[in-house]
């Protein structure tokens, strides 16, 4: 009898196993189908808004510019120069895998370079720009926290960029072998203030 519940346990083990196994192999083949097509159905896209905490967490983007005849040939990053009330200056550099180490490089690195890369663009997302700015504000605020003290007037942003030529176009650069030569565009300035606005409604038409 004793047997026969063990036997009985094990099967069941088995099959919740070989169904996580399939779940998890469907999950990540589905997020390829549906993240990685230029065009998406409206099943692909109920179903990445389903999935999409676990495809953030895992960092699982497909996008089609990684396979598009035409891919994405271009590396940029991102860094601002910060000026403080006195006059001092110093230059603040979002996270990207090639000057972080640990488990930062493995956990976030890509993260921040992806938000670099494909979403601080020139003259759009203004509204990613406005809160990229209030984070460097609160990361500058609390490093002065500790040291100067010193209080932040302006932010400007700059991205530097360049392009990953064809081997008949270009030298052949080795794999690894870092890029030593970008060009700087200035992008976007943000200027923190604590002046308080007040807006008042317009009753006038009703």
């Amino acid at each position: 009898m004793k047997q026969i519940e063990i036997k009985k346990i094990k099967i069941v083990w088995d099959v919740f196993i070989k169904a996580v196994v399939l779940t998890f192999f469907f999950m990540n083949v589905g997020i390829m189908v549906a993240d990685g097509l230029p065009d998406r159905s409206a099943l692909g896209t109920k179903f990445i808004q389903t999935i999409e905490r676990y495809q953030a967490f895992g960092m699982l983007y497909q996008p089609w510019s990684m396979f598009a005849p035409n891919p994405m040939n271009t590396n940029a990053y991102v860094e601002a120069d910060i000026k403080f009330t006195d006059g001092s200056t110093t230059v603040w550099k979002m996270p990207r895998p090639t000057i972080v180490n640990g488990a930062r490089k493995v956990l976030t690195a890509d993260r921040y370079r992806i938000v670099g890369q494909e979403t601080l663009l020139p003259n759009e997302n203004e509204l990613v720009w406005f809160d990229i700015s209030k984070y460097v504000l609160r990361e500058i605020a609390t490093i002065e926290s500790k040291g100067q003290g010193r209080v932040v007037s302006e932010i400007t942003f700059s991205r530097f960029s360049n392009k990953v030529l064809l081997p008949n176009e270009a030298p052949f650069i080795p794999h690894g072998k870092m890029s030593t030569e970008f060009l700087k565009e200035s992008v976007f300035v943000y200027k923190p203030t604590t002046e308080k606005v007040r807006y008042e409604a317009k009753n006038a038409a009703q």
